[in-house]
């Protein structure tokens, strides 16, 4: 489906934060408290979420921008800057208490986002770096987002 190595990867990490985000919200949703998932979305938001956010915004960001793409770069920008907003305040509500009654509304709100989000750099991200990234510049990308 896509062509780069970066791309590739990014899609299997979107693909499994949806899926993450649809549990979540089914589980939420049915007033099921699931105290190792609410542990796991918020372990995923704190550690591979925000990996892979500030991998975009140092590496793949820029270069966007340079070739003429700075609004889909700043939209991209601020959905980061609300989903990690609504990240922490899951997070910090999940290690207060990971039954809590508020964790329903915060959960709801930082799946929504998320999966929103993945769904929005599928279409627009990805193509577009699909065109952008040369081979050597990708297996760079690739290799440099692997090691951290």
């Amino acid at each position: 489906m896509f062509t780069c190595q970066v791309s590739r990867r990014l899609h299997e990490e979107h693909e499994a934060s949806i899926a993450l985000c649809a549990r979540l919200e089914s589980s939420l949703a049915a007033g099921r408290s699931d105290a190792a998932l609410m542990r796991a979305a918020a372990a995923a938001l704190a550690g591979e979420v925000e990996r892979h956010f500030a991998f975009e915004e140092a590496e793949l960001f820029p270069r966007l921008a340079a070739t003429g793409q700075g609004e889909l770069v700043e939209l991209l920008l601020e959905e980061h800057v609300a989903i990690r907003a609504a990240a922490a305040r899951f997070v910090a509500a999940v290690k207060h208490d990971p039954l809590g009654a508020n964790l329903k509304p915060l959960g709801l709100e930082v799946a929504e986002r998320l999966a929103s989000h993945a769904q929005k750099e599928e279409m627009s991200l990805l193509p577009a770096l699909d065109e952008v990234l040369d081979e050597e510049t990708d297996h760079e990308l690739a290799s440099a987002y692997a090691a951290l």
